[in-house]
């Protein structure tokens, strides 16, 4: 069944997903910190967002954003529809969006995301293997 993207199912599909993948433990063994990306509409951040807990390869917790993780999360990045279908496409790099504007880091340090390339591109692979829709578009067949 496909799931909404940028949803309270989808997030947890998304830290199953991360749990159960090698490459994204391996890539992110030395990865800690807390993650929120959202879905703004015009790129201010006034959409949905998705928290992820992300220590060391691990996947602690994902859920739906609220303002306290929006505000206290080490890093928060956010992107028009079209900019996050084309990342969990795989036809744009996460660091790469960020470093063109078509993602935005609102919070945290470009620099210090930069030595995790490998783990953003890993969290971004696991998102994308996840039967999934963006809002508005229609659901694919179970």
């Amino acid at each position: 069944m496909s799931l909404e993207v940028f949803t309270a199912p989808w997030a947890q599909a998304w830290a199953d997903e991360l749990k159960s993948s090698d490459a994204y433990r391996q890539a992110a063994a030395k990865w800690e910190g807390s993650l929120v990306i959202e879905m703004a509409a015009d790129g201010d951040g006034s959409g949905p967002a998705v928290f992820l807990d992300l220590w060391h390869g691990d996947c602690r917790g994902a859920r739906l954003s609220g303002a306290e993780e929006r505000e206290t999360a080490d890093f928060l990045i956010s992107g028009g529809g079209e900019a996050w279908r084309r990342v969990l496409a795989g036809q744009l790099e996460p660091i790469f969006g960020l470093m063109s504007g078509k993602l935005k880091l609102r919070r945290g340090s470009l620099a210090k995301l930069t030595p995790f390339v490998t783990a953003a591109q890993e969290l971004v692979r696991a998102a994308g293997r996840i039967d999934s829709h963006f809002p508005g578009e229609g659901r694919s067949a179970p």
